[in-house]
């Protein structure tokens, strides 16, 4: 038996041993890491900027409270019970004529009432883009979108449309991304 050969492979699997030991940690880091619930993705908690942005979440309490605070708010909505609690003006959109509503149809009485009632900084709150949609089609629906993040912009406020990203189809979801910023709908948990 030949004592140096032997001495040179256990110093050979010591440094391979070494050597994949970072690998080893960062696979288990990744690994432990998944099952991490107590980190969160960060979602922006500041007050939402001036401009057109897009709320993937049925969560309006929440941005109410942390994106919208010190807003004057308005709303155009279709799921009125979201907002009841909420003390701000709303046009309910809507088939059923009623005091506050307008048919979905009617997308020019929908931007009149905008541009009457929005002022300087203001935050409107769009929920039922997509019943516009089954009532007028995308792009015409698009189109009216187009029209009112110009009004609102021109009155330095804030456009948030609250979207259920599983009734557009790919094409339609990229250009409404490309026109209204997407805010991450996760909050942090305490």
């Amino acid at each position: 038996m030949n004592p140096p050969l032997v001495l040179g492979q256990k110093l050979l699997e010591g440094y391979f041993i070494l050597s994949s030991l970072p690998f080893a940690l960062g696979v288990l880091g990744n690994f432990l890491g998944i099952l991490n619930t107590n980190k969160k993705p960060k979602q922006q908690e500041a007050p939402l900027s001036p401009g057109a942005w897009a709320y993937p979440s049925l969560d309006v309490d929440y941005l109410i409270a942390n994106l919208l605070k010190d807003k004057k708010l308005v709303g155009i909505v279709r799921n009125h019970h979201l907002f009841e609690k909420h003390d701000f003006p709303c046009l309910w959109i809507s088939k059923i004529e009623k005091e506050n509503s307008v048919r979905p149809t009617h997308l020019e009485k929908i931007l009149h009432w905008v541009t009457k009632t929005i002022t300087h900084d203001h935050g409107l709150i769009f929920d039922g883009v997509e019943y516009l949609i089954l009532e007028n089609g995308f792009e015409p629906t698009f189109k009216f979108l187009l029209n009112l993040k110009d009004h609102i912009l021109l009155r330095d406020s804030i456009l948030v449309l609250v979207v259920d990203e599983r009734t557009f189809e790919e094409r339609q979801l990229s250009l409404l991304y490309r026109e209204f910023r997407r805010i991450s709908p996760i909050k942090q948990q305490p």
